[in-house]
């Protein structure tokens, strides 16, 4: 029922902005901006996909933290999806959303939402943790550190 109230709500925003600018503007230039709002979303989307691929890729080098491009990420996912839907305002939406003020603005908020939807995901799986059945080995721990003297020391065999 969600869904449906949201998918409605967008089609008539949408159809209002349309008729509005059709009535303020003409319908050609109705259709005109609306396919170039179009074109210029899908040119930043590109941009900015290919900076946040690159974080990623700097992240995954270790050349910043890794947490740093996660909600870049999940705005550019938010963002693609406003800017493929078809309308001027989720277009412009969507572009917004890419910008940097509204990114940097949008940022803790996306990563207080991720926070928590990870501890609550955590929460999840740690209650739904099962113990297989198998074989118990008894033992002891060792506290003292264990060396191990440099002749004796060898290498893993190479691939």
């Amino acid at each position: 029922m969600r869904i449906r109230s949201i998918l409605l709500s967008y089609l008539a925003i949408e159809i209002a902005a349309f008729v509005g600018l059709s009535v303020w503007l003409g319908v050609g230039w109705a259709i005109l901006i609306t396919l170039l709002t179009a074109v210029t979303g899908y040119v930043f989307l590109v941009a900015r996909g290919r900076r946040v691929v690159h974080d990623l890729t700097r992240a995954a080098r270790n050349e910043i933290r890794p947490t740093e491009p996660l909600p870049d990420t999940a705005l550019l996912g938010l963002s693609s999806v406003l800017v493929i839907a078809p309308g001027v305002v989720t277009t412009v939406l969507g572009v917004a959303l890419m910008a940097g003020p509204a990114r940097r603005a949008a940022r803790p908020i996306v990563t207080a939402f991720g926070a928590r939807r990870l501890a609550g995901l955590v929460t999840v799986v740690s209650s739904r943790t099962v113990f297989l059945a198998g074989d118990v080995v008894d033992g002891e721990v060792v506290e003292e550190a264990v060396t191990v003297p440099t002749d004796q020391r060898q290498l893993p065999p190479a691939h």
